[in-house]
């Protein structure tokens, strides 16, 4: 990989290689093989915004070469009579004629379990409570770089001017940016995770 033509180091592009958080794996047909324990290098702008090593699920896999990941997700809201988790429809149903003067209504957020997974996997008190999108981008290398290099990686990415010189030396054959892996999105929905492939 070149930064400003300075070589950081050489990126793994093989389809039988398979970098999880468990480990980078060798799959074939007939299984994958565990190849080494997974070596990583967290930056300090995800650290400082709750994302560390545990954000990720234990299986999830981070492919080869680059790769920008999207996280999303919706919270979601119910009106409900105040100090209940009844909607104004439902609390008439169970109580009856109700003086509605006297009832209160607040916009309540639904923490259904597609919720509660996203919010487990963010450090305490760091998961934000709104509608989010997270981008986050890796680079899977042959070797283990040496420090200098992953700082010069750190900076290209979270350098929101910095452009990548030279763009069509990353050409391969006639498909543009294939050095780069579509956006993989997981949008969380009311019951479960459901992974988007654009």
């Amino acid at each position: 990989m070149y930064i400003e033509s300075e070589e950081l180091g050489q990126l793994e592009h093989d389809s039988a290689i398979q970098y999880r958080k468990s480990g980078v794996y060798i799959v074939s047909p007939d299984g994958d093989e565990l190849k080494s324990p997974a070596d990583h290098r967290m930056s300090d702008m995800c650290l400082r915004d709750g994302i560390a090593w545990n954000w990720f699920p234990d299986q999830f896999d981070f492919g080869n070469g680059v790769t920008v990941h999207k996280a999303t997700a919706r919270p979601e809201y119910k009106t409900v009579v105040n100090g209940t988790s009844l909607d104004l429809n439902q609390y008439i149903a169970e109580y009856g004629a109700t003086d509605l003067s006297k009832l209160s209504l607040v916009r309540k957020h639904i923490k259904h379990e597609g919720w509660q997974k996203w919010e487990a996997r963010w450090l305490p008190g760091t998961c934000p409570q709104e509608a989010v999108d997270v981008h986050l981008t890796w680079a899977v290398f042959t070797h283990k770089l040496p420090e200098f290099a992953y700082q010069r990686l750190r900076e290209s990415i979270e350098d929101q001017s910095w452009e990548l010189p030279n763009k069509g030396d990353y050409e391969i054959g006639n498909e543009p940016w294939r050095y780069l892996s579509k956006t993989r999105i997981l949008e969380f929905g009311e019951d479960y995770a459901i992974p988007k492939h654009p």
